[in-house]
């Protein structure tokens, strides 16, 4: 099923029965069900995928991993740092269509793999920074969303840190 994520038609319109779309529902459907079953095959397409020459599975092998994100959170947790080796690895991918569908992996990831994706901040901080400054306005506008997330935690711990900082200062 997962090859099928790289195929896609020449239709300008929104095509519901494109076979890459329809691949994608697919397995995002049989991963909610199925997590134990469909995860491995998706991981194992992924790692291979991401080292493709040709581009569209490059893009299909962080598809794969966004679209499972929810179904199989709890499988992915535990392999979360050669995951992430893939889809930061994707980020930087010279073609637009591949750093577009990590920063939507990314995004997946920061909905759907908390908090465990946060303790990753030091590897995945500088690829979300690089991705604002991306020339593409796909991949601006998916990367906001972990963006948002990591903001979102850094200044919570801040806030937190800053506060246990006062009460130790005053009654010490």
């Amino acid at each position: 099923m997962c090859p099928l994520l790289a195929e896609s038609t020449d239709s300008v319109e929104d095509d519901d029965l494109a076979p890459d779309r329809a691949a994608a529902e697919v397995i995002d459907t049989m991963s909610l069900n199925l997590s134990k079953q469909v995860f491995p095959p998706v991981f194992e397409f992924a790692s291979l995928s991401s080292q493709s020459a040709n581009p569209k599975f490059r893009e299909a092998s962080v598809t794969a991993l966004g679209v499972v994100s929810e179904g199989c959170l709890e499988l992915m947790k535990d392999k979360l740092e050669p995951i992430l080796h893939i889809v930061l690895g994707a980020l930087r991918d010279p073609e637009q269509m591949v750093r577009g569908a990590a920063s939507f992996a990314l995004g997946q990831f920061a909905e759907h793999l908390q908090p465990e994706i946060l303790s990753h901040y030091e590897s995945v901080l500088p690829c979300i920074l690089n991705a604002i400054e991306d020339a593409s306005d796909e991949v601006k506008v998916n990367i906001r969303i972990p963006s948002s997330y990591y903001a979102n935690h850094i200044l919570h711990d801040t806030c937190i840190n800053s506060t246990l900082l006062l009460h130790m200062i005053f009654f010490i």
